[in-house]
């Protein structure tokens, strides 16, 4: 299929409408109850400007990536099937997307076997959508005898509806002022019949449900049916009771598992905020209540759940999250199960050997449930060797129950520091930074290791600091410092009922491309054939792109009987 084919079925995708759920001329009286998910756009003008208009995207065609996808064929094409639209039908694509559609473009599917899938588009006047559907069809009937294609174009008439198909599966129908694509003739047969047999998604309770629980007027929304899709693919649900049984599994998605085992439904939004940023939000009507035992690991009783994210300089990312391992160890049956249970006490003999008598049993319940992790590009180099790969620091700092667990990682940490030496060669620096003990560890330049033939150790001076009830864990000596500036400073805070929480930042994206643009500008320089002084300017490009990024941050909470993740994008003002 050429890209001139694909450009023309690009055009139905830039026509999207809007409708609510309750409209009787909606378009989801026409996706058949045996859907599993439903994806549908609101606004339409709005979505199309969100990202056209958008700054960030602006700036973006301007970088050399970008302007070369622009200046392709497929590109250049493409416009020039919109511009064809534009003048045979003597409207602009702005106002075909205004007067042609009323409803939402929805898409419905069935994920499991038989699969199938159906595009429906309601418009506010048959006429015009019937004019537009005939140049659009002469476009692509055109295109398949250029291509002397086998597949064909065929339309005809069936109990009163228009119905065509391309090639030997793809059925299309025009109904009601409703366009549809379906993709095959059952699934056609299934949506034209759904209206009047009153057996479209629309008289689904968990779809009308989750409708009706979506806040304010999102862009676009998406509803997929968990309970048919776990029921129909056995293979689906297995894997979620996999990870609910295997301990790694389960730190890692132990919660998320839980919640898709019982969750009727997942239904999902985008929202333009009144900040100018945007929020994708993913919901579930379980949480809680009626939890698995791994709730008392990853969830607060008292719903204090995390504490801010820290933001030392040059900051990358930071997450915090509640985990309670204390929890898990005295709860270690309910939630592991007998088998991992005994596994898990076996493991913590045997452990003990090496850790000179100190049982995770001891650690665990010492350690907090407040975790913080933190990424960093660093400034400081404190080693002669360049490493191949430069990578940033990272830091973990959890909170103590106990101050004994600062004195137990301690003994633990100079054990391993001991053995480590005798085969990469460490050396012991201790220091005090506003009255706090620092202890770091840097890696010998002269001793060779074969286990890092690139050098990727000289990225990290390995320390650890105790900061009032904080246990801070650094790859780098400067990143503890930092984060010990911060701690001091922070002062008692409301945690937050999130669970987990992560930020992202572009400016520390940014940082790491300047300490590192002599390699960004051989590689612009080598990619694109451009002169030294233009690769410059195209770096200073992306580096005013990358710090309009802004911050991505990522939140879930577990409420009663619902939980949310989600997904908040806030640019920077410029």
């Amino acid at each position: 299929m050429s890209a001139r084919w694909l450009c023309t079925l690009g055009l139905f995708a830039f026509i999207i409408p809007t409708a609510s759920a309750q409209d009787p001329r909606s378009p989801l009286r026409f996706v058949p109850k045996q859907a599993e998910a439903i994806v549908y756009v609101q606004k339409p003008r709005d979505l199309v400007d969100a990202v056209l208009k958008n700054e960030v995207f602006l700036q973006a065609q301007k970088l050399a990536g970008v302007r070369d996808l622009y200046d392709s064929t497929n590109t250049r094409q493409f416009y020039q099937l919109l511009a064809y639209l534009e003048k045979q039908l003597d409207q602009n694509r702005y106002d075909l997307l205004d007067e042609l559609t009323s409803g939402v473009v929805v898409l419905g599917a069935k994920l499991t076997q038989p699969g199938g899938a159906v595009l429906v588009i309601q418009a506010n006047d048959e006429k015009k959508l019937r004019r537009f559907l005939d140049v659009a069809f002469d476009i692509v009937q055109k295109e398949l005898e250029r291509q002397e294609s086998k597949d064909k174009l065929e339309r005809s008439m069936r109990d009163g509806v228009e119905v065509g198909q391309v090639g030997p599966k793809v059925r299309f129908a025009i109904m009601d002022g409703a366009f549809l694509i379906a993709s095959d003739d059952a699934v056609l047969k299934l949506a034209l019949e759904a209206p009047s047999k009153k057996t479209s998604v629309m008289h689904n309770p968990r779809f009308v449900d989750a409708i009706k629980k979506t806040a304010g007027k999102p862009l676009a929304w998406g509803w997929i049916n968990l309970d048919e899709v776990r029921s129909n693919n056995p293979e689906f649900k297995n894997g979620l009771d996999a990870a609910g049984l295997d301990p790694f599994q389960m730190l890692l998605f132990g919660g998320f598992a839980d919640l898709l085992k019982r969750t009727p439904y997942v239904a999902a939004s985008v929202n333009r905020e009144t900040a100018g940023g945007y929020r994708i939000g993913i919901a579930m009507p379980v949480g809680a209540n009626g939890m698995a035992p791994v709730k008392h690991m990853i969830l607060p009783a008292d719903k204090a759940g995390t504490m801010t994210p820290l933001q030392p300089p040059r900051v990358i990312s930071s997450s915090s999250y509640f985990l309670d391992l204390g929890e898990l160890w005295e709860k270690r049956v309910e939630i592991l199960g007998a088998k991992n249970a005994a596994g898990l006490d076996e493991g913590d003999k045997n452990l003990a050997k090496f850790l000179g008598g100190i049982k995770l049993a001891k650690l665990f319940k010492a350690m907090g449930p407040h975790h913080r992790l933190v990424f960093a590009q660093q400034k400081e180099r404190p080693y002669k060797v360049k490493p191949a790969a430069p990578f940033p620091a990272v830091a973990l700092v959890v909170d103590m129950r106990d101050q004994t667990f600062a004195k137990d990682m301690n003994s633990i940490f100079r054990a391993a520091a001991l053995l480590a030496t005798f085969q990469v060669g460490l050396t012991l620096k201790e220091e005090k930074y506003k009255g706090c003990d620092l202890v770091s560890y840097y890696f010998s330049e002269t001793k060779k290791f074969d286990g890092d033939p690139t050098g990727i150790r000289f990225n990290f001076s390995p320390t650890y600091v105790t900061v009032g009830n904080q246990f801070v864990m650094s790859g780098t000596a400067e990143l503890a410092r930092d984060l010990i500036d911060l701690l001091q400073a922070e002062r008692i805070q409301q945690a937050s009922p999130a669970s987990m929480q992560t930020r992202f930042y572009s400016s520390g994206l940014g940082e790491i491309i300047r300490m590192n643009q002599d390699q960004t500008l051989t590689q612009l320089i080598l990619s694109y054939a451009l002169p030294p002084k233009t690769a410059a300017e195209e770096l200073r490009r992306i580096l005013d792109w990358v710090d309009q990024l802004g911050t991505l941050r990522l939140e879930s909470t577990y409420g009663a009987n619902d939980f949310r993740y989600d997904v908040f994008w806030q640019p920077k003002k410029r």
